[in-house]
């Protein structure tokens, strides 16, 4: 297949993958990002990683999952274009059915294999650790900068999961030390399939806050880079958990409409 040379819009959105995105919770939209958009990208994103130095989501040097970048979008012009890119928030309001601002933006980076401490990044779902109220069309769009097969840590998915009850969902953590193993809060998770999705560069998987993913280690050479994108509710509100700096000196039930979550 030809990598498309000229941007694409919304509109490359059909039916179907809205349909797939309601009932399984996730969707792929290949090649919505140019060659040379991609490129943009990865460079701004290789340059805030080594002017901010990136942060270690695990359980300490010696066991990273992942290595990430907060509020990327805010660090870099060509970021903030990428958070706001019209396809991506054209695609995330129609998937979700409404309005919707921008929560977040991070650069997610898993090493090569020659970093023996990486590790599968837990399972989990996203309303979890969001320090959100009102979330019920939140989603996630992660952005491929960089080709990522099954073996360098791409993420898989559990159809459907989105859409079970909340019994079965641990709905918010104050700190990550709350976090408990899916299985403990929905016991038939072990018998769920699992869909892996690889994604190229230049593709991007959208995911529902609720939907349950997970992601291998990267067996590669390369380095994983990409990034996700959080796009919250309209109406959303702050409710104090898991620790956010860019939000965490608000008040309990504060709205979150101002130019630091802009409407997409």
């Amino acid at each position: 297949m030809t990598a498309r040379s000229a941007p694409v819009t919304a509109d490359v959105l059909t039916d179907e993958a809205r349909r797939h995105y309601q009932e399984n919770g996730f969707v792929r939209i290949p090649e919505v990002l140019t060659p040379s958009e991609v490129e943009r990208f990865r460079a701004a994103s290789e340059e805030v990683v080594a002017q901010h130095g990136p942060e270690i989501w695990g359980a300490g040097e010696d066991e990273v999952q992942v290595h990430f970048v907060a509020q990327a979008w805010l660090k870099h012009e060509a970021l903030r274009d990428l958070a706001l890119h019209p396809a991506i928030t054209g695609m995330a309001k129609r998937l979700a059915g409404g309005p919707l601002r921008l929560y977040s933006t991070d650069i997610l980076l898993k090493s090569g294999r020659e970093t023996l401490n990486t590790l599968p990044t837990l399972v989990h779902d996203d309303e979890t650790g969001l320090p959100l109220h009102g979330i019920d069309r939140t989603l996630t769009a992660w952005v491929a900068l960089v080709d990522v097969p099954a073996e360098s840590g791409c993420l898989s998915y559990v159809p459907g999961s989105h859409l079970r009850d909340a019994a079965h969902r641990q709905v918010h953590m104050t700190s990550f030390a709350e976090y408990r193993p899916i299985a403990d809060i929905w016991p038939d998770y072990d018998w769920q399939p699992r869909i892996t999705v690889p994604l190229k560069a230049g593709d991007v998987a959208f995911h529902h806050c609720r939907t349950v993913h997970m992601a291998g280690a990267n067996l590669t050479d390369n380095p994983r880079m990409g990034h996700g994108i959080v796009y919250m509710d309209d109406g959303s509100t702050y409710w104090p958990g898991t620790e956010d700096a860019h939000i965490s000196h608000m008040a309990p039930g504060d709205p979150l409409d101002n130019e630091k979550f802009p409407l997409i």
